[in-house]
């Protein structure tokens, strides 16, 4: 039986000054609610992932203040010669933040996850709030993760080696098989945490869509039959 602690989720170093900046260029959707104005909010970003990196990172994964995960050629051959599932990616458009830094930009690649570890739960404390969503604009929202070992359910668990549950789409969790090779590789610029020893997220959560996070067509067979494409 897989358990919890075979699981681990993919963090960012503490370093704040690695993180990579989203270009001024990018544009995101827009979301204006018919019925509460309040409801205003950006929806999934448009168009190709392009980051300024501090040039000072060379780390084999990068990541931006948004949380999205960005992984070196080299990573990517690893991944794909150990048959590593539950994902795919884009290329990312990069430049450094110095632009006296003669060295070549790196080759980034936005990681983007399509392993499936199914719908958090109640058990986790995680659950839909149908007085705080809204059905005219869709936006969904929930209570927050208090219960962490409680978060995984083998029976919802697509069998990907890369997966999120939902609605933790920041929330990269890997097999114990990925972590292993992270650390036997020595991949630098990310840190493990057992999903049993996660920290409680907020009390609210509100993570839009599927399809912010997803591929449109991996979002769509996943969220249409669960109403969160």
């Amino acid at each position: 039986m897989t358990t919890p602690d075979s699981f681990w989720k993919l963090d960012s170093p503490s370093d704040e000054r690695k993180l990579a900046e989203w270009s001024s260029a990018i544009e995101q959707e827009s979301i204006v609610c018919p019925a509460h104005p309040e409801h205003r909010r950006a929806g999934r970003r448009l168009g190709r992932l392009g980051v300024a990196v501090p040039p000072t990172n060379r780390d084999d994964v990068v990541w931006t203040w948004y949380g999205d995960c960005l992984i070196s050629e080299s990573v990517l051959t690893l991944l794909r010669r150990e048959g590593i599932t539950g994902y795919t990616v884009e290329e990312v458009e990069v430049r450094t933040k110095s632009p006296g830094d003669k060295r070549p930009a790196p080759h980034l690649w936005e990681l983007l996850v399509t392993g499936w570890g199914g719908i958090a739960p109640p058990g986790s404390g995680i659950a839909l709030d149908p007085r705080r969503s809204c059905e005219a604009c869709q936006m969904l929202v929930y209570s927050g993760l208090t219960t962490p070992e409680s978060l995984f359910k083998e029976r919802q668990w697509d069998g990907s080696d890369i997966f999120i549950i939902w609605p933790l789409p920041r929330f990269i969790f890997v097999s114990d098989r990925v972590a292993r090779l992270l650390r036997a590789e020595e991949i630098t610029g990310v840190q493990l945490t057992r999903l049993e020893e996660l920290p409680q997220t907020p009390a609210t959560l509100s993570p839009g869509r599927l399809s912010y996070w997803m591929p449109r067509e991996r979002a769509r067979q996943l969220g249409a039959p669960l109403g969160i494409e």
